[in-house]
């Protein structure tokens, strides 16, 4: 009966030290769990963030009718490789217009220079004409003197001065009429001379016009930017696009970073060039370095379509967080799970050790 007392005490001796070291187990766990959660604003360790890519949109800038599509969703492809091809007839008779339009210009600029040899050619007949006039002037006014201080002699008849006189009269206002056809002239060839400005300035409208009608015809043929990954294939072939309507979106190859959004208790704790470790949770949550690049001016929130005014309503405080750019360091190992990488990947990032 003793012994079996004994085994009792011993038994009971035993569940009450489990219980203590399960008490403390709890107790330490509980301890723990608190300092961590108090400390997870001063560790810099955050699990809001993803790879970013550059994702660009390709758009039309003349409207058309699609002729033809030469990518299919998610097609690599290289710089300057065709994605869409617009029906491009109506564009070709514009330039043909425009050259047209050009030579045309041209050959007005022809006309007017010949205008201008023959405005000239005029002078010279019109200075002979004067010339010729003046030399029967100056003969009428010498006879009509002579005949004047004649008749005053009473040796030439009132009828001869007379037929002198006129012939003196009709000569002079000849000669003031050619000189004023001169002058008329004169004005002329000015006048005609600087049509030649206009006619540069409709040449060089029409060249603009030439090379304007050239640039729309180049854009019926859309080619990537740069080497990538088209988007999806949202167009198909006989469709009408409008100038600035979106084609495909294009993700841009060989530039990738992480953005991570910090909580605004750990910012002050970062700072540009500082090393941090990443893990991808796409990529078996494979380890990455990265280097800060830049710290956001603004929260996040900041920069949403429309930002939350504080001032209206109720007021709830909320922790805001503040984007971080962090670049990857490329090494040779870890180069072929950089080409992994996707737009949109979530992944962890603490301080590097």
């Amino acid at each position: 009966m003793n012994a079996v007392q004994t085994v009792i005490k011993k038994s009971k001796v035993i569940v009450l030290i489990v219980n203590m070291l399960l008490v403390v187990s709890i107790l330490f766990a509980i301890g723990w769990g608190i300092r961590i959660y108090y400390q997870m604003d001063r560790e810099l360790y955050t699990n809001d963030a993803q790879v970013e890519e550059y994702i660009n949109p390709v758009n039309t800038r003349i409207p058309g009718y699609i002729k033809e599509v030469r990518f299919t969703d998610h097609q690599r492809v290289k710089k300057g490789d065709t994605l869409v091809i617009i029906d491009d007839r109506e564009y070709k008779i514009q330039l043909e217009q425009a050259e047209a339009a050009y030579l045309s210009a041209l050959a007005s600029k022809k006309v007017t220079a010949s205008s201008i040899s023959t405005v000239h050619s005029n002078l010279s007949v019109s200075d002979a004409n004067i010339r010729a006039a003046e030399a029967r002037l100056w003969n009428a006014e010498q006879n009509y003197h002579r005949f004047e201080n004649l008749l005053k002699e009473d040796a030439a008849t009132r009828q001869q001065f007379d037929q002198a006189k006129t012939e003196y009269t009709s000569l002079l206002a000849q000669t003031n009429a050619l000189v004023q056809q001169r002058l008329t002239t004169t004005l002329s060839t000015t006048e005609v001379s600087k049509k030649i400005d206009v006619n540069d300035a409709e040449i060089k409208r029409a060249h603009a016009g030439v090379d304007m009608a050239a640039l729309n015809l180049s854009y019926t043929v859309v080619t990537a930017p740069y080497d990538g990954v088209a988007g999806r294939r949202n167009i198909q072939e006989g469709q009408l696009v409008q100038p600035g309507q979106t084609l495909l979106s294009f993700v841009r190859n060989n530039c990738k970073w992480v953005v991570a959004n910090f909580k605004e208790t750990q910012v002050t704790h970062l700072h540009i060039g500082q090393k941090m470790a990443l893990a991808i949770d796409g990529l078996d949550r494979s380890d990455f370095t990265g280097e800060i690049a830049a710290i956001s001016e603004a929260t996040g929130a900041r920069y949403s379509a429309i930002p939350l005014d504080n001032s209206t309503g109720n007021f709830i405080k909320v922790q805001q967080r503040v984007p971080v750019r962090i670049e990857f360091i490329a090494t040779d190992k870890n180069k072929k799970d950089l080409d992994l990488l996707i737009a949109g990947m979530n992944a962890e990032v603490r301080i590097w050790k």
